[in-house]
């Protein structure tokens, strides 16, 4: 089995690398430690961009630069290749980065699950996934939940098409499924008056964490760096917890496509079922979850059957998790 990273994520990795070779090489003994976003501010980001606001980095004597993404940043070719120290990506990305040698390694889970979600036009036939199957799905084609998803539940001959961030078509077009997440696709529409019902990936049994994740250089050269980031993180995570309106100052004024209701919304699904109730359990991860992963990874074909998951994060950086 020839086990194919996505071409978009081999073509980042190589930009990544070649914007590195002609900028000045990233250190971890400076003051200043990157943190890169997988996206624009939004709230499944909050505790990172709290320790920017609350500047938590100070008493461990490091600055931390919280960095927006978009729809050119991918994370893990860039920290890979030294643009930024730390990341932010899902569970199953960094999972097949490591099939493919790249050598990250995730620290810290922020969410229980990463929040993706199937919307559908409202319809009472419509019972499971399954009942979806003659419609046309827009995903994220050939990412790991939705390889899973068509084959967990017999739906290999979908039809689909590539996610994009029109919501009008969705609009238009009663038979299109569009992929996003719980916290975020479902209010969207209904600011626009949209009807809409949704099937959460995580409840169809596909569960990946949504982590914090650097390098192993930096994991084995700098451990002590690597535990005052996570230290930080946990805190912020905290923090915003308690009190959500500083970030969401911050948030509605970088990113205009999400509202003050849609904020909200998504910070009581975050606080309700995305992070731990228990907040000393932010953060933590455990091995059954990796492996279960892992194991529905390599029933579509996309890992290999010898691949240990523990070369895909560490336990260690986080005390009091188990």
């Amino acid at each position: 089995m020839n086990y194919l990273l996505r071409p978009s994520l081999i073509l980042a990795f190589c930009v990544a690398l070649v914007l590195a070779s002609v900028a000045a090489p990233a250190r971890a003994d400076v003051p200043t430690v990157r943190l890169l976003m997988d996206w624009f501010i939004q709230a499944d980001q909050a505790g990172f961009w709290q320790e920017q606001i609350d500047d938590l980095g100070k008493p461990y004597g490091v600055k931390i630069a919280v960095l927006q993404g978009g729809p050119k940043i991918q994370t893990i070719p860039q920290v890979a290749s030294g643009q930024a120290e730390f990341g932010i990506g899902n569970a199953d990305d960094i999972i097949l980065a490591r099939v493919h040698g790249v050598p990250v390694r995730a620290v810290f889970a922020f969410m229980n699950y990463v929040p993706y979600d199937l919307v559908y036009h409202p319809d009472l036939k419509i019972r499971t996934l399954s009942d979806l199957k003659d419609k046309t799905f827009a995903v994220n084609i050939g990412f790991g939940y939705w390889e899973w998803l068509k084959q967990h539940y017999h739906m290999e001959n979908a039809h689909e098409i590539p996610v994009s961030g029109d919501l009008t078509l969705f609009k238009l077009n009663p038979d299109l499924v569009q992929q996003g997440y719980t916290i975020f696709l479902p209010a969207r529409f209904d600011e626009l008056h949209v009807p809409n019902a949704q099937f959460r990936v995580a409840d169809l049994g596909y569960r990946p964490y949504a982590t914090l994740f650097t390098t192993d250089e930096m994991i084995k050269d700098h451990p002590d760096l690597v535990r005052k980031m996570v230290a930080a993180a946990k805190q912020g995570w905290e923090n915003f917890l308690a009190d959500p309106s500083k970030f969401k100052a911050m948030a509605l004024s970088m990113n205009g496509q999400i509202s003050a209701s849609v904020n909200d919304r998504a910070v009581a699904e975050l606080e309700g079922t995305l992070v731990p109730h228990d907040h000393a359990k932010i953060g933590c991860m455990t091995d059954a979850r990796w492996n279960e992963l892992t194991k529905q990874l390599q029933a579509v074909d996309m890992v290999p059957a010898n691949f240990d998951p523990k070369q895909a994060y560490t336990l260690s950086m986080e005390p009091g998790c188990k």
